[in-house]
């Protein structure tokens, strides 16, 4: 049976009427505020959780240097925690102050904070994606690791072209710009256009009527004036958060960034249904009357801000007490083979403090490690103050370093300290003598060659300009690194800045200068290649490093360059993978041999189950074996 228009419109009404509003109102609510005990409490959690939030924030700022800190990209995500806990805070109070707040507040808080924060805070959360891609580079074999230069030098043309060429974080704050750009506008144009909120101007036929203001308000509360709101929630939950999911079902950090990642694309994607339900779903008026319809995508955005700002803060003292344990099985060891060599009895408080450098450990010790070198089958044996010591790490680079190199750059994400200390490794081993000893000894010709190299480590691992992971080095010496080679890679490789799009025009035509032939793996960093240096690769797929040369420096070298001149910074990132990564990589392969073990017990159990089931089970034929 079809139903008359007013009839129709009476039969809406009522259906309104007994949902309620954004606000949980309804044509018969009061205008003056409810401070009753649930509008307290609502106040009273909003306060204390925007509290606890905003120390969880400033402490990560704080700690932000942290090696799982720095590879997130905090600026980015706290932008859009902010916009988002606007929102969040705004929907708390709602159920207080929603009798007097205006519907077209709410529009606009619907449509610019919520969409803005969780386009600026997917376009953080994608940062997992990006790193976990762009270290993978570092776990490939040296012949075949890709360098930042060689990427550059990619043809990039036309528009989609130099997009690409932009770095990543250049390359999202332009799509969520322009998204939110368009965004901005959609809104702006919808509220011009509809009478709803304004009767002056818009087109004839979307204003709203009604007996009292409470109905006027719940009506305008519902319309297309709201689906671009309802289509980015729509869009982020249900089709960018699904494809981040599935590209990262592979990755397993040992960062927790992971689990950030999926527990906050999972926490938004009943948001949006559960609020299109609450109002228009007259069964759910009970519980819009405490619990208002905005506070379903309030639910996902506290779990979002639970895994982004809290589980990162656990992950830092998680750090912290791991880089703690390590220095006191370190010390305790040291401690032991210093009472073990002099014979003395001496307290904990004449232990030296330890150095970064320190490789105080016995010949012995190596008897102990066999697996570090070999299949690692009995690492769960070794103390801790064996294994976790300079000296140990240094075995584990010099005979063995693949499955640390593995380790760090698809699991801990700091590929670029073993590929650092790799390359510097390699580069001292291939100096030649005379400027080991010397510098004024070698000839202009080797010293050219050698600072050509080393130019190319700089460039690659240390150059905040250049390198994509820049390696984690003292502020100071870091200027002493640029006042050396910042010159000679300008000349080189070009301006950095220059090779950024500008904020303001970031689709600009980029003028790459043309670089000479270029190389730059951890082995043939140091060791001269004898392809044709004429041949020029202009593809990177499956670029092996090396196989292009790249031209002798010919600029003045500063006096300051000699075979000592990475020592500070080596010594520096050692002990930073001592206490970082080394320790993780150690408890992981534990645990994979503890596992295997257990896995090899309990087959070995159920095969012997297996056998007992089966004798048991053909017990019957032993009068017919008879």
């Amino acid at each position: 049976m079809i139903l008359p228009r007013e009839a129709l419109e009476r039969a809406i009404a009522r259906a309104a009427a007994t949902v309620g509003s954004e606000f949980g109102t309804t044509p018969d609510t009061q205008p003056h505020a409810r401070l009753d005990g649930v509008g307290i409490w609502w106040i009273c959690f909003g306060a204390v959780w925007t509290a606890l939030l905003v120390s969880g924030m400033v402490f990560l700022f704080k700690k932000r240097q942290l090696p799982t800190l720095r590879i997130r990209g905090l600026p980015l995500t706290f932008a859009g925690i902010v916009l988002l806990h606007l929102y969040w805070i705004t929907v708390q109070i709602g159920y207080s102050v929603g009798p007097l707040a205006p519907e077209v507040a709410e529009f606009w808080i619907m449509s610019i904070w919520y969409p803005f924060g969780i386009a600026l805070f997917q376009a953080g959360n994608s940062q997992f994606l990006h790193v976990a891609k762009a270290q993978s580079r570092f776990a490939r074999p040296p012949s075949q690791m890709a360098t930042r230069w060689d990427e550059k030098r990619r043809p990039q043309k036309g528009t989609v072209g130099r997009l690409r060429s932009m770095d990543y974080s250049q390359k999202m704050f332009a799509f969520v710009g322009i998204g939110m750009a368009v965004q901005l506008f959609v809104v702006v144009l919808i509220f011009m256009i509809s009478r709803k909120f304004h009767s002056s101007f818009g087109i004839p036929g979307t204003e709203v009527t009604g007996t009292t203001p409470m109905e006027i308000a719940m009506q305008q509360g519902r319309g297309w004036e709201w689906w671009p709101s309802l289509f980015w929630q729509f869009a982020w939950a249900w089709v960018i958060a699904p494809i981040i999911l599935w590209q990262s079902r592979g990755i397993r950090d040992t960062h927790g960034w992971q689990l950030q990642t999926m527990a906050c694309c999972i926490a938004g994607l009943p948001a949006a249904p559960m609020w299109l339900v609450a109002l228009y779903v007259p069964e759910m008026a009970p519980v819009n009357a405490n619990f208002v319809p905005p506070q379903w995508i309030a639910l996902s955005i506290f779990v979002i801000e639970i895994f982004t700002v809290f589980v990162p803060c656990w992950q830092v003292r998680k750090h912290q007490n791991l880089r703690q344990e390590t220095l006191e099985s370190i010390a305790k060891w040291e401690s032991k083979k210093k009472l073990g060599s002099s014979g003395e009895t001496c307290s904990d408080n004449s232990v030296p403090p330890l150095s970064p450098t320190s490789t105080k450990v016995g010949e012995d010790t190596w008897k102990k490690l066999p697996s570090l070198e070999q299949s690692y089958s009995d690492l769960e044996r070794i103390p801790d103050e064996s294994v976790l010591t300079m000296a140990a790490l240094e075995h584990v680079l010099d005979k063995n370093p693949e499955p640390l190199r593995q380790f760090s750059a698809r699991r801990d994400f700091s590929g670029e300290n073993i590929a650092f200390l790799t390359a510097v490794a390699e580069w001292k081993a291939a100096l030649p003598p005379p400027l080991v000893r010397n510098r004024h000894n070698a000839s202009p010709e080797i010293v050219r060659q050698q600072f050509t190299r080393a130019l190319r480590i700089y460039t690659e691992f240390i150059s905040p300009r250049d390198a994509e992971f820049p390696i984690n080095i003292a502020w100071h010496e870091l200027r002493k690194l640029e006042g050396i080679f910042e010159r000679a890679a300008r000349s080189t490789f070009g301006d950095a800045s220059k090779s950024k799009p500008d904020a303001a025009t970031p689709f600009a035509e980029v003028d790459w200068q043309a670089p000479p032939a270029s190389r730059g793996s951890e082995v043939n960093m140091v060791s001269k290649s004898s392809g044709d240096q004429s041949s020029v690769v202009t593809s990177t797929e499956t670029l092996a490093l090396g196989s292009v040369e790249m031209e002798p420096y010919q600029g003045d070298i500063p006096q300051a360059f000699d075979a000592t001149v990475f020592d500070a910074a080596q010594a520096s990132i050692k002990y930073l993978v001592l206490t970082n990564t080394w320790p993780k990589y150690v408890r992981e392969r534990r645990a994979s041999s503890d596992s295997s073990a257990t896995r090899s017990t309990a087959d070995t159990y159920e095969t012997s189950r297996s056998k007992g089931s089966i004798k048991r089970a053909l017990a019957f034929l032993g009068p017919l074996i008879r």
